[in-house]
């Protein structure tokens, strides 16, 4: 890497840490509802309300094991899964695992995964929709809509949004 390459991502590195940045991870084909969340990811990240977002696309299921060309889509799950853990919420559903047994007899954990799911990062994970506490779910929607209606700031107790993220 150049040093003008190694600049320009400690630039971007430093303007991540200070605004908010979503990832939008969906099903194919990129239809319906979740063209409407890119389509108001776009609009926050136009007028500033979020730094920025990407959209991944995975597939509907995926084997978990260590020779799964999905490693990627499992580790995200885990990190996902862990931050849940850690706030007392769940992601199952929509995430969901199940032992799948072949025609030959032999068997594979899989996971499914959601059509639809966002992760916020505002200096690390702070949050992943859809998510359940004990009483509510949080859809997609439900947290953007808090989002913007704690104007652009990421929803936390000390704001008073109804909406599970977390302070790293």
């Amino acid at each position: 890497m150049s040093e003008t390459q190694t600049k320009m991502a400690e630039t971007e590195l430093e303007g991540e840490s200070e605004a908010v940045r979503m990832v939008l991870w969906t099903r194919r084909p990129v239809c319906g509802p979740r063209t409407d969340v890119i389509d108001r990811l776009s609009s926050m990240r136009a007028d500033g309300t979020i730094g920025s977002f990407t959209v991944e696309t995975w597939p509907d299921e995926v084997a978990i094991s260590e020779h799964t060309e999905h490693a990627r889509v499992v580790e995200v799950y885990k990190e996902y899964l862990l931050w849940a853990e850690e706030h007392n919420l769940s992601i199952t559903p929509p995430f969901e695992r199940r032992t799948a047994t072949s025609l030959v007899g032999g068997t594979e954990d899989v996971l499914t995964v959601p059509i639809m799911c966002l992760a916020v990062y505002d200096n690390g994970l702070s949050g992943v929709y859809p998510c359940t506490s004990e009483h509510r779910t949080w859809s997609v929607t439900d947290y953007l809509d808090a989002y913007e209606r704690a104007g652009g700031r990421p929803a936390t107790a000390e704001n008073e949004v109804e909406s599970p993220v977390y302070e790293s």
